[in-house]
C-alpha cells in the first residue's frame, strides 16, 4: 500500500512539473492545463448563473400570471354580484359555485382532501357488518338510506315477502328531500328525489367521513361536482354517481331517471 501511494504521488508530480518552457515535452504544459482548469470553472460557472437566471424570470413570469388571474377571478365575482337581482342569487351562487370551486379545484381532487383537516370520529361508509347492500348516502349530513327489498339471508323466491314501507330523508344544506317505497311483493320499489339549491359542503363530508372515502366519491363523477348523494356498495365497499341508466350492485339493478333536474331511482330485485 506504501508503494502504490508513492508510485501514484510520483505520477501527479510527475504530470504537474513546471515543463512551460520544455519543448519536447509530450503532455500539455502546466500552464495549459491551469487555462483548462480556469476556462472549465468560468463555463460553469456561466451555465449556473444562466440557470438561476432563467429560474428567476419564470417566477417572476408565474408570479405575474397568478397576480392577472385573481384580479379577473375578482373582476368576475363583482360582475357577477353586481348584476344580481334578488330573485337572481340562488342561481348566480350556482355559477359561481361550478365556474370558480370547479375551476379551482374540479381537476384537483387531492386539494379537497389535502387542505381541509379531517375532523370524522367514525367514517359512516367504512368497515364491515351493513345489513343491506345497496344504500343512497347523504354526503351532507352522512345518512345511510337502505335501498334493499329484503332482508339478507330472506328468500323471495319462496314467498318470504316484507310488508310495504314507505320512509323520507332530507337534506338541509341542499334542501333535497327524498321519498322512499318499497313493495316487496312485487319485488320492487322507487326512489324519488326533488333537489333543491345543489350544494355539497366538503367541510361537512370531513366531519362524517374518511379522506379515502371522500376521494372515491369525488372521483365517481367526472368533469362536474358531486352531488347530495350518491349510491353505495356496502358489500364490495364501492361508490356510484347518480346518472342517468342503470347500475347492477348484488341482487338489485338500479335504474335512474332525471327530470328536470329531480330523478326517480327504481330498484328492482334482479337475482
Amino acid at each position: 500500500m506504501k508503494r502504490l501511494c508513492q508510485w501514484i504521488k510520483a505520477k501527479w508530480r510527475k504530470f504537474w512539473r513546471d515543463d512551460e518552457y520544455d519543448p519536447y515535452v509530450k503532455h500539455l504544459s502546466q500552464s495549459d492545463k491551469r487555462e483548462l482548469w480556469y476556462g472549465a470553472f468560468m463555463v460553469c460557472m456561466s451555465v449556473v448563473a444562466l440557470c438561476s437566471f432563467s429560474i428567476a424570470f419564470s417566477n417572476i413570469r408565474v408570479s405575474r400570471q397568478n397576480s392577472e388571474d385573481m384580479e379577473e377571478l375578482m373582476e368576475m365575482v363583482a360582475t357577477y354580484m353586481g348584476s344580481a337581482t334578488k330573485d337572481e342569487y340562488e342561481e348566480i351562487a350556482k355559477t359561481i359555485r361550478h365556474d370558480l370551486v370547479f375551476s379551482e379545484y374540479g381537476q384537483e381532487i387531492e386539494n379537497y382532501i389535502r387542505y381541509i383537516p379531517n375532523t370524522a370520529d367514525i367514517c359512516r361508509t367504512c368497515g364491515e357488518g351493513f345489513p343491506s347492500q345497496v344504500y343512497l348516502v347523504c354526503t351532507n349530513t352522512g345518512e345511510l338510506y337502505d335501498l334493499d327489498l329484503f332482508e339478507k339471508g330472506a328468500n323471495p323466491d319462496a314467498g318470504e315477502y316484507g310488508y310495504m314501507s314507505m320512509s323520507f330523508g332530507y337534506d338541509e344544506v341542499s334542501q333535497t328531500s327524498l321519498h322512499i317505497t318499497k313493495t316487496p311483493e312485487n319485488k320492487e320499489g322507487t326512489v324519488t328525489v326533488q333537489r333543491g339549491r345543489g350544494i355539497v359542503s366538503v367541510q361537512r363530508m370531513k366531519s362524517l367521513f374518511c379522506d379515502d372515502c371522500i376521494r372515491e366519491m369525488l372521483e365517481t363523477v367526472e368533469n362536474q361536482l358531486v352531488e347530495e348523494f350518491v349510491i353505495f356498495d356496502a358489500e364490495g365497499q364501492k361508490f356510484y354517481a347518480v346518472d342517468d341508466g342503470s347500475v347492477q350492485i348484488g341482487d338489485y339493478e338500479l335504474q335512474v331517471e332525471y327530470d328536470e333536474g329531480d330523478y326517480e331511482i327504481e330498484v328492482r330485485y334482479a337475482k
